[in-house]
């Protein structure tokens, strides 16, 4: 007799697995709760967090509210108001239509729902733990809806121990509110966590006080407005929104907000889109403040892709590329930072500029070719290492002449082989493996140098030498990096870094969820040189900053490094970010590209290079050193 292997599992168990997809942690249940808030109509909506939302979530909104039955029918499975017929989901206008949510959310939750809407004479309460309903009850709730979710995840261990921690989950709910907040300026919003509040915007339904409230003054003051391509008249689309200057670019692209019909989503298509157009002003590595409201007619768009409603699709995709281009090229039109040839060849006076969308591209992929000439904003500084970084044997500790100094940076090295993989890493120095070139590059990155010896410096550039393989030349920035990041760590693997007071306290521009970080993190922050206070202004201000030299002691570069800081903190240990932090002081403290070396200064700097722990790769992974052979020569005179 065979055994029947397959059942249909019951609808605890359905909803359960559901959830997996809906809610994938707090931030995705506070997304769900504000998007029906907006879709019942709401005007106000009050955000309450308790414990990173692991304990309590409560949303309160002065939406339309519901009928007792309505309340019920709410938690039941694909139940929705949105939507009647498939013909709806060609044109949805809503945030939600799945009916997915409240069901899900109660399978894994403990939550009470206290609701009252204009045709009941009095407000109805219902509970539900893990899916299984109480009530609804006479409840004495004015006009609106209030769910309260609480102990998430309790009846899922598996899915509440991959949750972050507090400071994590609330950094991602934060994120969710205040673009929320941008999108929907019309709607006044209040945002506390255990009961102190982190922002509130006023509904004014002026879109510059929503990025008030969420970024403050000192970003609000310097944005400037997106400009509606003239393709987009009389197409039924529109586009606004606000964009910083490049000046004001940020490390991250966690300053992005992009919504679509308001919808707030996180496309490939759109970040390519801006990418593109914003690699011809900002610098390498380096992120607009934007805010991006695109319209579009519903039923151009499939936004029944994904349950948790993030992803969507265009029926354009190429055209809503070229405009998204378009828009932040003509906004920042005028204000072009960087030169290059590839800000000449996405020169908004080709109309005929056809974009190839590639779908393995990532946002972080799209790379301008680094200019050697000059930094980004200022006039290349001579050469100079803060005292504090030097080693026992500095660049200008050099010989008297450079024959001497040529001949004695070869004696000293002579039969002795310098070999990465014979080096010893501590924990401390977090380096990624060296990458091999390639197929068909000439040049190999360099893993041993033997007697090796600098012969000239190329374009004030890159360091010529020679040892007994052939060739190899050396990318001077990156190897001064690499010698300054092992002094910073020599300096300061088990102590505080030292700070510096500066002369006039510096504002800072930091999003809701940073102030909190800096808030909850004072003492670790300290720990990295900064002191940032709270003044009765409501800004923050930093008073000290690790010691370094003048070129990080603007305004703008304070706020950089603070903000390269505490961008990812919540997912990063001590000290990984004080590793990181000293990396990038090594990396601004390198000589650059385009600054000459003397000769000793070259064999100083190739004597230093050799002494430290990884001397053929940056702090950053990049490669220090490239080799030409004596045998790639050869063959390419046709000697071989």
């Amino acid at each position: 007799m065979a055994t029947e292997k397959i059942k249909i599992l019951d609808g605890e168990v359905i909803n359960r697995i559901a959830a997996g997809e809906v809610v994938e942690r707090p931030a995705s249940v506070v997304k769900e709760l504000i998007e029906n808030a907006i879709d019942a109509g709401a005007t106000k909506i009050e955000v309450e967090i308790k414990e990173g939302g692991q304990k309590s979530i409560e949303i309160t909104d002065n939406g339309e509210g519901m009928s007792p039955n309505d309340a019920l029918l709410a938690f039941m499975p694909h139940a929705t108001s949105k939507i009647s017929t498939d013909e709806d989901l060609e044109s949805i206008a809503t945030l939600g239509f799945r009916g997915e949510a409240l069901p899900t959310i109660s399978a894994v939750s403990h939550i009470t729902l206290s609701t009252h809407c204009d045709s009941e004479p009095t407000g109805c309460r219902i509970t539900i733990d893990g899916g299984k309903i109480k009530g609804p009850e006479p409840d004495a709730f004015p006009r609106g809806t209030r769910i309260i979710v609480k102990n998430l995840f309790y009846n899922t261990p598996a899915r509440r121990k991959f949750l972050k921690s507090q400071s994590v989950e609330m950094s991602q709910i934060s994120d969710i509110v205040c673009h929320y907040i941008m999108g929907y300026p019309e709607i006044a919003f209040k945002f506390t966590k255990s009961n102190v509040k982190i922002t509130s915007s006023n509904g004014s339904g002026n879109l510059l006080d929503a990025i008030l409230a969420v970024y403050g003054p000192e970003v609000t003051k310097n944005l400037i407005p997106l400009k509606e391509p003239p393709s987009l008249a009389n197409s039924g689309m529109s586009l606004r929104g606000y964009i910083s200057p490049p000046n004001q670019a940020r490390p991250s692209s966690r300053y992005t907000t992009t919504l679509v019909n308001r919808r707030v989503v996180k496309t490939k298509l759109l970040n390519q889109a801006i990418v593109r157009a914003c690699s011809a002003f900002f610098p390498k590595g380096k992120y607009p403040v934007l805010i991006l409201d695109l319209r579009v007619p519903p039923e151009l768009i499939d936004v029944n892709v994904h349950p948790q409603k993030t992803e969507i699709r265009f029926k354009d995709e190429r055209w809503v590329f070229a405009v998204i281009w378009e828009a932040v090229q003509m906004s920042l039109s005028g204000l072009k930072m960087v030169s290059s040839p590839m800000s000449q060849a996405l020169s908004v006076s080709q109309p005929e500029f056809q974009p190839e969308l590639d779908p393995s591209i990532e946002t972080k992929t799209i790379e301008l070719p680094e200019d050697n000439n000059s930094s980004m904003f200022t006039p290349p500084p001579s050469f100079k290492i803060p005292d504090s970084y030097r080693a026992s044997q500095t660049l200008f500790d050099q010989p008297s002449n450079q024959q001497s100094s040529q001949s004695s940076i070869s004696s000293n090295y002579e039969n002795h082989v310098f070999d990465l993989n014979e080096t010893s890493q501590e924990n401390f120095n977090t380096t990624r493996p060296v990458q091999q070139a390639s197929t068909g590059n000439a040049f190999t990155p360099v893993v041993k140098l033997s007697n090796p010896k600098i012969l000239a410096q190329l374009k004030n550039t890159y360091l010529l030498g020679e040892d007994d393989e052939g060739l190899f030349i050396i990318d001077q920035h990156v190897a001064h990096e690499r010698v300054l990041f092992d002094q910073l760590v020599k300096t300061y693997k088990d102590k505080p870094l030292t700070a510096q007071p500066l002369l006039f306290p510096v504002p800072l521009k930091l999003l809701p969820s940073e102030r909190m970080i800096i808030k909850e993190q004072l003492n670790e922050i300290k720990a990295l040189g900064f002191s940032v206070q709270q003044e009765e202004d409501g800004l923050f201000y930093v008073t000290t900053i690790p010691v370094s030299d003048k070129k990080t002691n603007d305004n703008q570069s304070i706020q950089n490094l603070l903000s390269e800081v505490l961008n990812g903190w919540e997912g990063r240990s001590m000290a990984e970010i004080k590793t990181d932090l000293l990396k990038t002081m090594a990396c601004k403290a390198a000589v650059k590209a385009g600054d000459p070396l003397t000769p000793g200064e070259w064999s100083s700097l190739l004597d230093q290079l050799l002494k430290t722990e990884n001397p053929f790769t940056c702090p950053h992974g990049r490669p220090i050193v490239l080799r030409l052979t004596t045998r790639q020569i050869e063959v390419g005179f046709l000697r071989a």
